[in-house]
């Protein structure tokens, strides 16, 4: 493109030299060099247009119709044109370079504000939500409850935990809580949300899902806990106990978790190691 542009520039020149502007025309490829910004660019086409110029002194013609003027102007003239399009190109470089800093800088901060984000609303240890962001999906989907959607809330509580922490320190309590974690994150589905509710134990919301199979769902999680067992623990086993009800009209959204947690504990002074509902499955 440079080459074919200089031809036809000089080219022009020839063909029109008796027309005393016509050698501006070969200013117009040092400029458009400046649009890819590149120094050497801009210092070769300078090269062609000089080329391009001894060129055409060959044509006695041309040559007699310049002045001694001309003959040094014309080289002076592209000389500083190429160092304004040099000017040019080193402030389009070092604007583009502020340019490309403030948007890493910017994508820098958009993704430390993420992991802020994401870090306030999830438990550290887990990775399951933390507490406050369960009260705030707690309350959007008592809501939308409200409206129709379908609603089951669960508790789940890590039994004797503390015999844990008091046996084998809280180091492999903590690394049992990331098991169990793991495992309510596997079996759930995507639109359900799970959260670390405090210490040993978990809340579950789980829509889209009839009571039977959220019952069938958190079952499921009790079982693969309880057959799991750890090295941490010299092979032994743990157990988990669950409350689980459903959304209906006629309660509120404290009123539920209270009796979900009802439920939780009448698991736990039962025996354990099992699941308490507001209905009674076979």
């Amino acid at each position: 493109m440079s080459v074919t542009s200089t031809v036809i520039a000089w080219t022009i020149i020839h063909v029109n030299y008796d027309i005393r502007i016509m050698p501006a025309i070969c200013l117009l490829p040092i400029f458009a060099s400046v649009l890819f910004f590149d120094s050497r660019r801009v210092w070769f086409i300078y090269s062609l247009q000089m080329a391009g110029y001894g060129l055409l002194l060959i044509d006695p013609a041309y040559r007699a119709y310049l002045s001694s003027f001309d003959m040094v102007s014309i080289p002076v003239f592209l000389i500083l044109a190429t160092y304004v399009a040099q000017i040019i190109v080193t402030s389009g470089v070092e604007v583009l370079d502020d340019l490309q800093t403030s948007m890493n800088a910017k994508k820098d901060l958009i993704v430390r504000n993420a992991i802020i984000a994401k870090q306030s609303k999830t438990d550290g240890l887990t990775n399951l939500y933390n507490q406050s962001s369960f009260k705030d999906y707690y309350e959007k989907a008592f809501e939308y409850a409200n409206l129709g959607m379908s609603l089951q809330l669960a508790l789940i509580d890590i039994d004797d935990f503390k015999v844990v922490n008091d046996t084998y320190g809280h180091r492999v309590g903590d690394i049992i809580l990331e098991k169990v974690s793991l495992i309510i994150q596997e079996s759930i589905t995507a639109s359900d949300i799970a959260a670390r509710y405090g210490g040993e134990e978990f809340a579950l919301l789980m829509f889209e899902q009839s009571f039977e199979q959220a019952y069938d769902l958190v079952e499921l999680i009790r079982q693969k806990i309880s057959l799991m067992g750890h090295l941490e623990l010299e092979g032994s086993s743990i157990t988990v106990s669950i409350g689980l009800k459903g959304y209906n009209l006629d309660v509120s959204k404290d009123k539920l978790f209270e009796d979900v947690d009802a439920c939780l504990y009448a698991a736990k002074r039962t025996g354990k190691n099992k699941t308490v509902t507001s209905l009674v499955l076979a």
